[in-house]
């Protein structure tokens, strides 16, 4: 067991796209040491093959009515996680008021101050471990909320609806980050991607999985906790629109429309799907004419590492209009990344130099998508906490995308970080809220 900081951290955030370079890179080496040239010959002629290949047949969505068509034609089941308009807004309000006057409406009249929290899960492929275990601790100790509300993107979003069910899930998420290696989750598709596919792995064994644990009993209980009020959402980007989405699954889930249970395990897995890397999932929408179009959907991570809600939607503002006054919420982000690299030499290599570069570009994602919450929590009177993997991880190296003997420790090294007590973070990270103390003497 490594007890000092294992080099794999500062690229846990790494794209699959780069690993798959690296298989590719490996090839190249192969083809070097049989035949000179003969590396550079394949590459010439994929690039060829690549150019002259069959593009993939589509009905995308036109620009003019990307604001108007929706899955199954019916509106309300997810909501754009960045820009909205006056009228989005006002129509995500209204659509709420219902369940927060039926939910918080006999407490405020009774003249206390209703309490909820929501939670808020990051990317991070087989880094989810870390998430996973933290809530497995939380809920030993006792001090696990009811979430009112739970987001999640790419791994997060495999997380997210068992955190909102609660901590009777805690096994399932054990099993999901102990129980699978890579090759049951994806299969290399290297050589036909590059030539005329979508991505460079099949992500087949893994909405495999997604079926196993995403059942219609799953989805009536998510459905039942949304009749309460409560909100689940999982994020992806609509590659086209080149934005985020917030899917509400628990609307989906109560719409009574045929193939809801298709289309939430498509979004969990559009919402893990890496692009290039793993293949694009493709959403069919109904224009309000009846024409049927499709939205092309990749990670959710693409867009945003973590969110919560656009912030376009004034939430104490709102609540404020619906009940009369605000009430007193907490927000819980969990980021499956690190944050405070250490200094690490790269390979002059481009594969080193690509990979090392795509890891920062996400992790300064990350760190931006805290300050953005951060700066929502502040204007809508939320408590704000966060975590993050820090430095030092006392495990073996990961061997592959998904290593089972690395997200065993991890899932472990989450929960005994959360029984340590000093998990919780109230600023990002380098958010400076006063001088440095002076040193002693």
């Amino acid at each position: 067991m490594n007890t000092s900081r294992s080099p794999h951290l500062t690229r846990r955030s790494l794209s699959r796209t780069t690993a798959r370079a690296h298989e590719l890179n490996g090839l190249r080496r192969e083809s070097n040491s049989r035949q000179p040239g003969l590396a550079m010959i394949a590459l010439v002629l994929l690039t060829l093959a690549s150019g002259c290949s069959p593009a993939l047949t589509r009905n995308p969505v036109p620009e003019a009515i990307v604001e108007d068509v929706q899955p199954f034609g019916r509106a309300g089941l997810r909501i754009w996680g960045d820009a909205l308009t006056d009228d989005e807004v006002r129509a995500f309000i209204a659509s709420q008021a219902p369940a927060l006057k039926a939910q918080f409406g006999p407490q405020i009249a009774a003249g206390k101050t209703p309490k909820v929290e929501f939670l808020a899960l990051s990317g991070g492929g087989q880094w989810g471990a870390f998430g996973a275990g933290i809530l497995n601790a939380w809920s030993e100790s006792g001090t696990r909320p009811v979430f009112q509300g739970v987001s999640g993107i790419s791994t997060g979003a495999i997380i997210a609806p068992f955190a909102f069910l609660g901590s009777g899930e805690d096994a399932t998420l054990r099993e999901i980050y102990s129980e699978y290696s890579t090759d049951q989750l994806e299969r290399s598709t290297l050589l036909s991607g590059l030539i005329s596919g979508t991505a460079l792995a099949d992500t087949t064994p893994l909405a495999q999985v997604i079926a196993k644990y995403i059942t219609p009993e799953l989805l009536e209980r998510i459905a039942a906790e949304h009749a309460k009020g409560r909100k689940l959402f999982i994020g992806t980007t609509n590659l086209d629109a080149g934005r985020p989405v917030l899917w509400d699954i628990g609307a989906i889930a109560s719409s009574g429309e045929p193939g809801v249970l298709q289309l939430v395990r498509e979004l969990i897995r559009a919402s893990a799907a890496i692009p290039v890397a793993f293949p694009p999932i493709f959403v069919e929408v109904e224009a309000k004419d009846g024409k049927v179009y499709d939205e092309m959907h990749v990670d959710g991570g693409a867009a945003s590492q973590v969110t919560f809600i656009s912030p376009e939607i004034p939430i104490a503002a709102a609540t404020r209009h619906i009940l009369g006054r605000n009430i007193d919420r907490r927000l819980w982000v969990i980021v499956n990344n690190d944050l405070e690299p250490p200094h690490e030499v790269v390979k002059p290599r481009i594969t080193s130099i690509g990979g090392t570069a795509v890891s920062s570009l996400i992790r300064g994602s990350a760190i931006g998508d805290l300050y953005r919450l951060y700066a929502i929590a502040e204007r809508d009177e939320i408590k704000f906490n966060a975590t993050w993997i820090p430095p030092e991880v006392p495990c073996p190296d990961p061997e592959e995308d998904f290593d089972k003997a690395f997200m065993r420790c991890l899932y472990e090294f989450g929960g005994n970080y959360f029984r340590g007590g000093d998990l919780w973070r109230q600023v990002p990270p380098f958010f400076a809220t006063g001088l440095p103390e002076e040193p002693a003497g």
